[in-house]
């Protein structure tokens, strides 16, 4: 019998000694799985701060260059800006004529800046075209021409980078 306790107890304490074993080495996996795991943390949280610096980055270099080409075409326009202006304060203050070729030529230099710059202008006065209510608009809200119907330019239209951003103002055109 005392054998047979001593078996018993034995086992036992073998059955022990694995568990201990089994327990240490969970516990040594958790450990580390723990530490990975606070490391994957510090590795998340400097990308999600490298990536908010580059987003910064970024929006700082778009403001520069759109502030870049503002700066460009204002200084294009600075001058016939200037040469309008002085123009109209001859005519308006001092009572001096201005001829109106003057006029034209300084305001063909504005639109030849602005479309250096992108803005393309659609249509020309005068021009016959059909309706097309995408770019075109009735000067009179007496005319609502049909899609294809012609009509004249009077006032002509501006789109930018492929987008409208005026139509242009027609009047219906009689056969």
């Amino acid at each position: 019998m005392r054998e047979w306790l001593s078996g018993l107890f034995g086992r036992k304490q073998q059955a022990t000694a694995v568990e201990d074993k089994r327990l240490l080495k969970l516990e040594r996996d958790a450990q580390s799985l723990r530490l990975e795991m606070e490391e994957c943390d510090r590795i998340v949280e400097s990308l999600k701060k490298e990536l908010e610096r580059q987003r910064s980055n970024e929006s700082a270099r778009i403001a520069e260059a759109a502030q870049a080409q503002i700066e460009q075409l204002l200084s294009e326009i600075a001058a016939p800006v200037s040469q309008l202006l002085t123009q109209a304060y001859l005519l308006e203050v001092e009572g001096k004529p201005v001829q109106a070729k003057d006029v034209l030529a300084v305001a063909k230099r504005l639109v030849r800046a602005l479309e250096d710059n992108g803005l393309k202008v659609e249509g020309r006065v005068g021009e016959r075209a059909p309706f097309d209510p995408e770019y075109h608009e009735p000067l009179s809200s007496d005319l609502s021409p049909k899609p294809g119907q012609p009509v004249a330019v009077r006032f002509v239209g501006f789109s930018y980078r492929g987008k409208n951003i005026r139509k242009a103002n027609v009047e219906g055109v009689s056969d």
